[in-house]
């Protein structure tokens, strides 16, 4: 434990993704598909899909079969992955997509600010989950995440960049929230 808390100190001050953890499958846990689900619940038929984060691509069995679904991840664990790095630009067409699914992986983002700043000239509707640093009461540096955002700033977030709250959930101290372009 100790030494993973390190490590994600060693990160931040370094503002470097933990590359070498999400190579290892064995860190993509099967009962995660449970929060992907509920994410799922909110993507609309025929929408056009980014999953950030997608890890194992369970996503993609869930959603309406007239929607169209593109990985993206920090390492290629499928042919169709598009790899992103979220503490880097996003360097690929964010306009072929209307939805953006961030599913657990915005807690590994230094400034998630930036982010949306890339997103919302693009996507008019988001759906993510985060374990807001005042409902959560995990250890963040023994997770390795990166970020402490509160409820309320992450709100601000969303509101500067106009997005409206749609949907609100907990899932096991982490804040699902469905998002929509003002």
């Amino acid at each position: 434990m100790k030494m993973i808390q390190e490590n994600t100190l060693k990160l931040k001050e370094q503002k470097q993704s933990d590359i070498a953890r999400w190579k290892n499958d064995t860190e993509l846990y099967e009962d995660w598909n449970e929060r992907t689900a509920i994410l799922g619940s909110y993507v609309q038929p025929s929408a056009k899909v980014i999953e950030f984060g997608a890890g194992n691509m369970c996503l993609k069995s869930i959603l309406p079969s007239s929607c169209e679904y593109t990985p993206s991840d920090i390492v290629k664990r499928s042919e169709n992955t598009i790899v992103c790095d979220l503490n880097q630009p996003i360097a690929f067409d964010l306009s072929k997509y209307d939805t953006a699914v961030f599913s657990g992986v915005l807690e590994y983002v230094y400034d998630i600010d930036t982010v949306f700043k890339q997103i919302e000239p693009h996507v008019p509707h988001v759906i993510l989950s985060y374990a807001c640093s005042d409902v959560c009461n995990h250890n963040r540096l023994v997770h390795g995440w990166l970020s402490d955002y509160t409820k309320e700033e992450i709100r601000a977030i969303f509101s500067k960049y106009n997005y409206s709250v749609l949907n609100e959930q907990e899932w096991r101290q982490q804040t699902i929230f469905e998002l929509r372009k003002k």
